[in-house]
């Protein structure tokens, strides 16, 4: 689970995403997490387990837009 169930995200909670988030179209520490993840060529598939409606819409939005390509990654 990318989110490592909550804890991963709650760690973040107050700091400021980089300004180079908006390159990638992640608005949300939570997207900036998953564009990082499925841009890696070895991922195939990330399952970000949720019941909140609002996270799904949330996670759905960082498969749109461009991912971060090995430059940004390292």
């Amino acid at each position: 689970r990318p989110f490592r169930q909550g804890e991963l995200t709650r760690q973040l909670e107050g700091e400021t995403l980089p300004d180079w988030a908006a390159e990638i179209g992640a608005g949300t520490w939570a997207q900036f997490i998953l564009k990082f993840i499925l841009s890696h060529p070895s991922v195939t598939v990330a399952i970000p387990a949720t019941t909140r409606v609002e996270h799904v819409r949330e996670n759905v939005l960082a498969a749109t837009g461009p991912l971060p390509d090995a430059a940004m990654r390292d």
